[in-house]
């Protein structure tokens, strides 16, 4: 009985040992292959961080003079996290001295800084990344005068660029008396009283001016 159970235990051991030789060799395997996933992975990260690292920070040195025309601050960073699907840009504002530089976001800033900070960062990316045209709808919408007429003479300098994207604002107003060059256009829609499309007649910018001067000091006459 004895010579028995030893035999069992010297088998068991034996066994044991085989499967600890087994396990050691595969987590040796899975060492080295964690590695090469590392090194790789690492590989991967050089190629693409310096380029996209350098794209962005070109955005900030543009994003922060362009707030500096404002007299305000703003930054463009890239958002890492050891999770590469959560990796994204940042922006920062910095509207009133009293106030640090916050992230902007849906809640925060107000409408109108809202505007500012995201025509500012549509043109930094003018000249850095490729793209055909941009469209930009309403954006001096709730802007003060001030902010409004400063981001208007920017976007007229970068958009009108030669070799850089092509800008469209659309907008129901702009303000009176700012600067134009000969690189933009201006198309205007008219719409609504005093256009008669039923008449064949030809349009006449002057004729719907004349017709609403003439409506108002109808109307101001009457309300005296």
């Amino acid at each position: 009985k004895q010579w028995y159970q030893r035999r069992v235990a010297i088998t068991a051991g034996t066994e044991r040992k085989e499967e600890i030789e087994m396990y050691s060799k595969e987590v040796e395997a899975n060492q080295q292959k964690l590695v090469s996933l590392q090194q790789r992975l690492t590989s991967l990260h050089e190629q693409w961080y310096e380029p996209v690292s350098s794209l962005v920070e070109q955005i900030n040195e543009k994003f922060r003079v362009f707030f500096a025309t404002l007299k305000c601050c703003g930054e463009v960073l890239l958002a890492e996290h050891e999770d590469y699907e959560k990796w994204g840009i940042d922006i920062k504002v910095q509207f009133r001295n009293s106030d640090d530089l916050k992230r902007l976001t849906s809640s925060y800033q107000s409408g109108g800084e809202k505007s500012v900070s995201t025509i500012l960062y549509l043109l930094s990316l003018q000249g850095l990344t490729d793209c055909p045209f941009r469209v930009v709808d309403e954006i001096n919408q709730g802007m003060d005068p001030r902010n409004e007429r400063k981001v208007f003479e920017m976007m007229a300098k970068t958009a009108t660029v030669k070799g850089t994207s092509q800008y469209f604002l659309i907008t129901p107003k702009l303000l009176p008396d700012l600067d134009f060059n000969d690189r933009m256009t201006i198309l205007a829609i008219f719409n609504g009283q005093g256009l008669d499309n039923s008449k064949n007649e030809s349009f006449s910018i002057e004729k719907v001016i004349a017709e609403d001067s003439f409506r108002q000091s109808q109307n101001g006459r009457a309300n005296n």
